[in-house]
């Protein structure tokens, strides 16, 4: 008889479980790049650094670096793209996208003395509804070279750029999604 209780109950749990992955926020994937344009290799073939053609290719960047003055992306302006990716079966309606910016900065000479500094609101993204399978996104630009000038006075420099996306369903009780996106910064030799 014990053991047929036992049964019962786990059956039950089992079903409270289940009725209550059902009800709550479909899942939701949540991803960032930084991108920027850049020229393509065919468009490097027989460069001519004093009359370059126009950026067309867009490049995926994971850390900006000006240790080449063509065959590596340290743009101006970096895209930050975040992409929100609906992996359910029915819709994900009223989601939620705070993003926010934060630079990691310190002594031009001397990135271990570099600290973070406070972050500072980018955008506020609502989506009404993403279909099932379906992905949204949006596109931030980050201007480096700015940042870079304003630094360069104080003999600074950027070391890490880093984006925070905090994501929830709008009225949900689930826990938001936290991801962040960091983008070093390499000055060069």
């Amino acid at each position: 008889m014990r053991r047929a209780q036992v049964i019962a109950a786990g059956l039950a749990l089992a079903m409270y479980w289940t009725a209550g992955a059902q009800s709550g926020p479909p899942p939701l994937a949540v991803s960032a790049t930084y991108r920027c344009l850049w020229w393509s290799e065919a468009q490097m073939e027989n460069f001519d650094p004093n009359s370059p053609p126009p950026k067309k290719t867009e490049v995926v960047i994971k850390k900006w670096e000006y240790s080449d003055p063509v065959g590596v992306p340290h743009p101006d302006v970096v895209d930050l793209v975040v992409e929100i990716k609906n992996g359910a079966t029915s819709p994900a309606s009223q989601v939620l996208v705070e993003i926010s910016g934060q630079w990691r900065v310190g002594p031009l000479t001397a990135e271990r003395k570099a600290s973070w500094g406070p972050r500072m609101p980018l955008k506020t993204w609502k989506v009404d509804e993403i279909a099932p399978g379906q992905t949204a996104s949006a596109r931030i630009p980050i201007d480096l070279a700015s940042r870079m000038s304003e630094l360069r006075a104080k003999r600074a420099w950027p070391w890490t750029f880093r984006a925070s996306l905090i994501v929830r369903s709008e009225g949900s009780e689930k826990a938001p999604i936290s991801r962040e996106f960091s983008l070093p910064i390499q000055p060069g030799d």
